[in-house]
């Protein structure tokens, strides 16, 4: 039920925070947000993450839906059973759904942070799920083989060497 909430939720606030900014702010406006640290300003992305694959949407509005798919199926088989492992998928699962209905709603992704601090790409919360996502799965993956490794028993030459 966590994972519905999460997915739900992750959806809602991101289309939620992009529909303020295509009513707010035209193309390159920008707002202050987190001083120093992070401003509003309104993007159009036609890419993909950094900008990769510019005016190329065809990619991921075939791609996503089938990773999508392959995504779900491991969480609802139980393929992936770790906890840290299906809340990373879910949320990314969640940003990609998100990310895929701007491009058809309006054929490009709505991003709108910019950090100020450093030169790095305009995102958006969905664009944050997906890349958390991957992080919490690999750090999920670890965990998952530590527990593993700590729940064999030791092999009898292990055993004969202490």
């Amino acid at each position: 039920m966590a994972l519905i909430a999460l997915f739900v939720v992750v959806i809602l606030g991101d289309q939620l925070l992009k529909h303020y900014i295509l009513t707010n702010f035209a193309v390159g406006d920008v707002a202050p947000f987190i001083p120093h640290i992070l401003q509003l300003t309104h993007f159009q992305n036609t890419g993909i993450a950094f900008g990769f694959l510019q005016n190329h949407q065809w990619i991921p509005f075939v791609l996503t839906p089938i990773l999508l798919l392959g995504l779900g199926m491991l969480l609802f088989r139980r393929v992936v059973t770790h906890p840290l492992q299906r809340l990373a998928i879910t949320g990314g699962m969640a940003g990609g759904l998100s990310n895929w209905i701007d491009r058809i709603l309006h054929g490009f992704v709505v991003d709108m942070f910019e950090p100020i601090f450093i030169n790095f790409a305009v995102f958006n919360i969905a664009d944050t799920f997906i890349v958390l996502g991957g992080f919490v799965f690999i750090i999920g993956f670890f965990l998952e083989e530590r527990q593993k490794k700590a729940a064999q028993p030791p092999s009898p030459t292990e055993s004969a060497d202490e």
